[in-house]
């Protein structure tokens, strides 16, 4: 009781509380559905996502069996039902990136661009989009377009990717033959990846081979 309500009789403290309850009854329960709609909204949002997730893991699982039996009409077949019905998950994005690999090992550079392009444009995840990236300039300099390449690169999402970048971008001013910038880029790139055991003794050997050429 505060102050005021000690000198009110229990009657007009009833009165009071009835008014109260009646005022304010409304906004409490609107809050309340508020909350309830958002907490069901939420549920919904958990459960449809799961099951998105599941259907797209099924397809995808279903593409790598036919893919392990070199049935390649079969793989794309599954593959398209990943791009067409679930472009958002990481299974739509991971089968590209398969596809694009399956398609630089048969020198198919512009069906593994295309492939990349496509993660490029759908993933919501900016590692995947800063892998698919590189992957892309990588094939464009086995195209002979360095300088498209050198365009490509120029936009970064994830910055735990600088030194692959810079090695990559490096391999584009080599096809250029801009040996200058190439060796800044390489020596850039073992700044940038101290610790890769398995990407630097290459790297190494290019800003070598670059720096003795010069």
């Amino acid at each position: 009781m505060t102050p005021l309500t000690e000198y009110l009789t229990e009657q007009e403290q009833i009165e009071i509380l009835k008014s109260w309850i009646k005022q304010y009854t409304p906004v409490i329960l609107t809050g309340v559905i508020i909350a309830a709609i958002g907490i069901f909204g939420w549920r919904y949002w958990q459960e449809r996502e799961a099951k998105i997730l599941n259907h797209a893991s099924s397809v995808y699982e279903e593409m790598l069996m036919v893919r392990s039996q070199n049935n390649t009409q079969a793989t794309l077949v599954q593959a398209e039902k990943l791009f067409k019905h679930y472009p958002k998950t990481v299974y739509g994005q991971f089968a590209a990136f398969m596809l694009a690999r399956d398609a630089v090992l048969q020198h198919h550079y512009p069906e593994a661009e295309k492939q990349l392009q496509w993660v490029l444009d759908h993933s919501n995840i900016a590692s995947f989009r800063q892998i698919a990236r590189l992957r892309l300039a990588r094939v464009q300099i086995a195209e002979q377009k360095p300088d498209v390449a050198l365009k490509t690169l120029e936009t970064i999402e994830d910055k735990n990717f600088n030194g692959l970048t810079e090695e990559i971008r490096g391999d584009a001013y080599y096809a250029m033959k801009n040996m200058t910038l190439a060796r800044q880029s390489y020596q850039q790139a073992l700044t940038d990846l101290p610790n890769a055991e398995v990407t630097r003794p290459l790297l190494q050997m290019k800003y070598d081979n670059i720096t003795t050429q010069s």
